[in-house]
């Protein structure tokens, strides 16, 4: 073999690492940027429950709502003689033992009133009008408040509403949701022994809801204001309702 074969051999030998050089890195980087590793996600399962309970329970607040309403020729007679009535009511309620706390203003007006008349609007006069709210916890003293009132000035009676305080609303809430949760309880336990499965810990609660209906108790005004005959007013229950959605695992 010659120098100058010697020679071109070499070169071709040296070109052929460096190919094979640069295919293995290629190859390498290649490999690199598809090797993707997929990770399965695990999969809970669960079991979901809901639970609602509904009570019926004693109120220990009663909201009489009743007002004045004088219709006068003049805006300030129609007015004078609200505030004459109120006055009075007040007052009668103060001897009775109700404070000006348990008292409020839910509604006042004064207008021009107007009666269509031949094809034409006759005015009537100017209607004044005063509406309160008494807040007692002696229930059974609704009737005898109601009849004081009437006595006192009052003609329009728009009813009472047998309520909750905020410490009993508290009290049957806790009451509510503590029955709820465990019925949501009794039903999983249920729901997994005819299943055949095991339920584990609790995922998730959700409250769904937490109300309460007042009884509210309406009578004709000219009932209410019959006299001597005292008013009789009788509580009725307070209706009471919590829901609950229970998530557990299973095992």
């Amino acid at each position: 073999m010659t120098e100058k074969n010697s020679t071109i051999n070499s070169n071709l030998i040296i070109v052929l690492i460096v190919i094979g050089i640069v295919a293995i890195g290629l190859l390498a980087m290649g490999l690199k940027d598809n090797n993707i590793t997929i990770s399965p996600e695990a999969h809970d399962s669960t079991l979901s429950v809901n639970a609602n309970i509904e009570l019926e329970v004693e109120p220990d607040m009663a909201v009489i709502s009743l007002g004045v309403s004088h219709l006068m020729p003049d805006a300030s007679e129609a007015q004078e003689a609200v505030n004459s009535s109120m006055n009075s009511i007040i007052d009668a309620l103060g001897d009775m033992g109700v404070t000006e706390e348990d008292i409020e203003t839910t509604q006042i007006s004064l207008y021009e009133e107007r009666r269509w008349y031949q094809e034409d609007y006759e005015t009537y006069g100017w209607r004044a009008s005063q509406t309160i709210n008494i807040n007692t916890t002696d229930l059974e003293n609704a009737g005898d408040i109601i009849d004081v009132c009437v006595a006192n000035g009052a003609n329009d009676i728009n009813g009472v509403t047998f309520t909750l305080s905020k410490d009993a609303e508290r009290e049957y809430r806790e009451e509510a949701l503590e029955q709820t949760g465990a019925l949501a309880k009794e039903k999983a336990s249920a729901i997994a022994e005819g299943l055949d499965i095991s339920i584990g810990n609790i995922k998730s609660v959700n409250e769904s809801s937490f109300y309460y209906s007042p009884y509210e108790y309406y009578a004709a005004n000219e009932d209410m204001a019959k006299e001597p005959t005292p008013t009789v007013v009788i509580p009725g229950k307070v209706s009471i309702s919590a829901s609950i959605a229970v998530i557990y695992y299973i095992d």
